[in-house]
């Protein structure tokens, strides 16, 4: 799932073209997923467990969202705090439905095999569940913090594109797979 999830920023920036602002955006917006998914994996994990997990994900994807919107999507000749923020953030406008749709039909097709194999779901098998932002939303940081050097001063921005994809299923697999190793 981790693998087909990623293929469709793959198949944006391959052949539409994207930018490394879009597929920051797309990435934010995939943070938005992921939280919205924790929210409902929260109805079965034990309130003791949760420790504030939610509230940390929702304020660090609104304020690094904010941040990176505001960092890739500025115009570079405005001086004016105003101006730099409004002109950002209708920037934002250039995401498409699509690709956040499929997004999120996979992120909600993972979250429902996870609680099914956590047994919430009347299933049988007992795994642990987890919640997927905090490691997530560190994966973003990182990722929109190497994405100017990777992808906008190399020489073939597209390959650094697809270099910053590749980081990400990377790390979300390490995530994936290190979670169950220490459980």
């Amino acid at each position: 799932m981790i693998m087909i999830t990623n293929m469709i920023p793959l198949y944006n920036v391959w052949y539409r073209g994207w930018n490394s602002f879009r597929l920051i955006l797309l990435f934010i917006a995939e943070g938005a997923i992921v939280v919205l998914m924790d929210s409902l994996k929260s109805f079965f994990i034990p309130k003791d467990m949760q420790k504030g997990v939610l509230v940390f994900e929702f304020v660090f994807l609104f304020f690094f969202g904010f941040f990176a919107v505001l960092m890739f999507g500025r115009d570079p000749n405005s001086r004016d705090l105003v101006e730099t923020i409004r002109s950002s953030f209708q920037a934002v406008r250039v995401i498409q439905f699509s690709p956040v749709a499929g997004i999120l039909l996979m992120r909600f097709s993972r979250t429902m095999q996870e609680l099914m194999a956590s047994g919430a779901l009347g299933c049988r098998s007992r795994k642990p569940l987890f919640f997927s932002g905090g490691g997530w939303m560190f994966q973003l940081f990182i990722l929109v913090l190497i994405a100017p050097f990777i992808a906008d001063k190399s020489p073939n921005p597209m390959a650094g594109l697809v270099a910053i994809i590749a980081l990400k299923t990377l790390g979300e697999l390490f995530m994936l797979w290190s979670q169950r190793i220490v459980k």
